[in-house]
Formats: C-alpha cells, structure tokens, sequence
C-alpha cells in the first residue's frame, strides 16, 4: 500500500472523485444514516509535532486528513481519534449535519471545503448507527480551532504517514451477530485509530487506489491481519 499511495496528491484525489460514485459495496451498511461525518484532505506543509493542529499553505501537494481528538471529558468515546461529525437533527440533510458539526468542532465553515463525494455507509463498532462519511478537499488555507467542549486537539496527518510500513493492520474478532467481523487499525504511535474512523480511511484508501476507474480494490496491498487482542484503548 506505501507504495502507491504514500505521494497521491490533492490533484490525483479530486481527479478521483470527478469520475462518480465507486461500485457499490457488497458490506456496506443499509438503511438511513443516524449520523455523518467530514473527510476533509488537503495538501498541508509538514508541521512540527507540537504543531499539528495549524494547516499549512494549500497546493497539489501530497495529501493530508483532518482528524480530530475527542475531548477527555466526554462519556462517548473521550480521547478517541475521530472525524469531525455527528448526530443528524430531525430535518437535517447528513450533508448539512457533517458540514455543521465540522464547523461547531474545528470552526471549518463549509465555504471553505469542496465536497468531492460520499464513501460507503459504515456502523460504529457497537453497531447502533449508521454513519455516512463524505469526502471534502480544503480550499486555501483553512484557520482551524478546536472546542474544547467537544474536542481536545486537531490533528493534520499525511496519507503517507497512514500507509508507512507496520502503520496499517487488521483483526477478525468473533461476534455474536458476525463471526468475521474485521476490524481495522491505523497506529500514529501516539494514537491508534480503529473501529468506524479506521474503517472510514480504510474505504478511504480503497476509493483512491482505484485511481478513478470506478471499482474497488480487494484490499489494501500490504496489510496484515493479527489475531484479536482486543486489547486497544487508544482508538476510534
């Protein structure tokens, strides 16, 4: 997988998503959206560790992902690594709801994204709603800010980062209501992200290896599957 998506830039990610919807997921998940989240990708200069929360200058660049960190003090999911998003409010569009809860989040106003497309429906790791990611590419230079009600930092990751070698990994872990249930895991170091967030770059990646052609992957090159610790704590 490093190999060729670690220098996709934001001309090869739009150029992607110019070319439609992909083929339709077979594991997707069905029925309406309880909540939605922003993909947000941009080409973002390098940053020192203690500064990953301010973007740098756009371009078509190599291509980054907006994150955010969940606040500690939450009872749902604190500390977690997540994409900004949430809940759909009765009357709401899941559009609206991912461009609004982007903009309560990390002060993103959706004037400042280009909405590129949708990824597969996905289910929280409890599978109790049915989240629907839509990918946006920054314009210009976005000046993000967390609320600290709701989020404690904002990361800026490079997709290279992602798909580093022993960065990307996969379980099957037994369940009741499925027995294959594969879970996906990406290890920042500081953070591993997993469950819905993990899945979302996972079709993330598998939507942009297909370089456009419309159909998808049968997986990411590279990827290893261990067996199930069940062990992280660090996640989303």
């Amino acid at each position: 997988m490093a190999g060729t998506a670690a220098g996709l830039t934001m001309g090869e990610v739009r150029a992607v998503f110019a070319t439609g919807p992909a083929a339709p997921d077979a594991e997707e998940a069905t029925g309406a959206p309880g909540a939605a989240v922003l993909v947000v990708l941009g080409a973002f200069d390098k940053l020192d560790e203690g500064e990953r929360d301010v973007p740098g200058a756009p371009g078509d660049g190599p291509a980054s992902v907006l994150l955010i960190r969940r606040a500690a003090h939450l009872r749902a999911n604190p500390g977690e690594v997540a994409f900004p998003g949430g809940r759909i409010e009765p009357g709401e569009s899941p559009l609206a709801a991912a461009l609004r809860e982007a903009e309560e989040e990390v002060a993103l106003p959706a004037g400042a994204v280009d909405v590129l497309g949708e990824l597969p429906m996905v289910l929280a790791s409890r599978r109790e709603v049915p989240i629907l990611p839509f990918v946006a590419a920054a314009r210009g230079r976005p000046a993000l800010e967390a609320n600290h009600d709701e989020v404690d930092g904002v990361l800026v990751v490079p997709l290279r980062d992602l798909v580093a070698p022993g960065r990307y990994w996969q379980e099957r872990w037994d369940r009741a209501d499925d027995p294959a249930w594969v879970m996906h895991f990406f290890d920042l170091g500081e953070d591993v992200i997993w469950g819905a967030t993990a899945r979302m770059l996972y079709e993330l990646f598998l939507r942009l290896l297909s370089r456009g052609s419309g159909g998808r992957t049968g997986g990411l090159p590279g990827a290893r599957t261990r067996p199930a610790s069940r062990s992280t704590t660090r996640a989303s």
